[in-house]
């Protein structure tokens, strides 16, 4: 009689390895902050002060691994959401009655050249308004004015290397830490400071760099004489004008979440190259006509006496280019 044959037995199911809670909770936790700003349930600068949180992710994933399996994992994504909320809290309560505490200040410089023939100059404004522009009235030897409004701890300090008869170098910096001006989403930031610098027309910057952060800019070119132009935008709504008579300027701008309205004056030819990743851009083809995927270049561009070679590299951006 043949023996019946018996099936191997059943191995025990493996239990689910469970996903960690941290990441999406901080996700999660980072768009109702969003939601709640957006929707004017949180102050408008809430988020601006949330990166003071970044040792508090340290200290949520070690926890994590430390009870990932002694607690359900509801209990633990509730410790981490009450840690990551009264961190939040007692940061932006902290850094408030610090700022009432002080007072705005408004403060001016002026910079003269000091026996240099042309300029460089830098500018690194992390959150506020941005205004740049032309001298109205220039006096002797003048190279740049600065006025700014706000918080003390944010004035810019200018920082000027002259040089006999060649290129002087000229900085702004802010004296202190304006915070995390690379952070994304920022808006209403334009309350809290206000930069204004003014150029002499007169003078060839031989380089202009900007470096801002959550700024609204305003920035009026068209009669300077400025031959390269680096730009590095955080998040940020700009409004920029080029040069409309010092021959060939070179400009590249990177940016994150911005608004980049563009505007290259009449009679200057340009050449326009964009790459970037969740962009809308408009081009204005009638004078800007295209030329592959990502080049638009103006049919006299190659013997026009002014002309703009601009490259652009964005992020989630809207730019309009006209």
């Amino acid at each position: 009689m043949a023996t019946p044959y018996a099936s191997p037995p059943a191995s025990p199911p493996r239990p689910r390895r469970r996903g960690g809670v941290v990441g999406p909770l901080i996700l999660i936790f980072i768009g109702v902050v969003f939601l709640l700003e957006n929707t004017g349930y949180l102050p408008p600068n809430f988020w601006v002060n949330l990166w003071r949180l970044w040792p508090l992710v340290l200290v949520l994933v070690g926890v994590e691994l430390l009870l990932a399996h002694r607690v359900p994992w509801l209990a633990l994504a509730g410790l981490a959401a009450i840690v990551l909320v009264g961190g939040a809290v007692a940061t932006n309560t902290t850094i408030l009655s610090t700022e009432a505490a002080g007072s705005d200040v408004t403060t001016s410089a002026e910079t003269d050249l000091d026996g240099s023939s042309q300029a460089n100059v830098t500018i690194r404004f992390g959150a506020g308004r941005l205004t740049l522009g032309p001298l109205g009235v220039v006096g002797p030897n003048e190279l740049a004015s600065m006025t700014y409004d706000g918080p003390p701890q944010l004035a810019p300090t200018p920082n000027y290397t002259p040089s006999n008869g060649g290129v002087g170098q000229l900085e702004y910096q802010s004296s202190g830490r304006g915070g995390p001006g690379f952070l994304p989403f920022s808006n209403n930031q334009g309350d809290t400071a206000h930069l204004d610098v003014a150029l002499a027309p007169n003078v060839t910057i031989s380089a202009l760099n900007i470096q801002s952060g959550a700024t609204d800019a305003r920035l009026d070119l068209s009669k300077l004489k400025i031959s390269n132009l680096d730009m590095s935008i955080g998040a940020a709504t700009t409004w920029l004008r080029f040069p409309e008579a010092a021959g060939l300027t070179t400009a590249h701008i990177t940016g994150g979440a911005s608004t980049l309205t563009l505007e290259i004056p009449q009679g200057v030819a340009a050449q326009i190259q964009h790459h970037g990743g969740l962009t809308t851009l408009q081009v204005d083809q009638s004078r800007f006509p295209q030329v592959n995927e990502s080049v638009y270049r103006s049919p006299d561009y190659n013997s026009a006496a002014n002309k703009l070679d601009l490259s652009i590299e964005t992020g989630v951006t809207t730019i309009q280019i006209s």
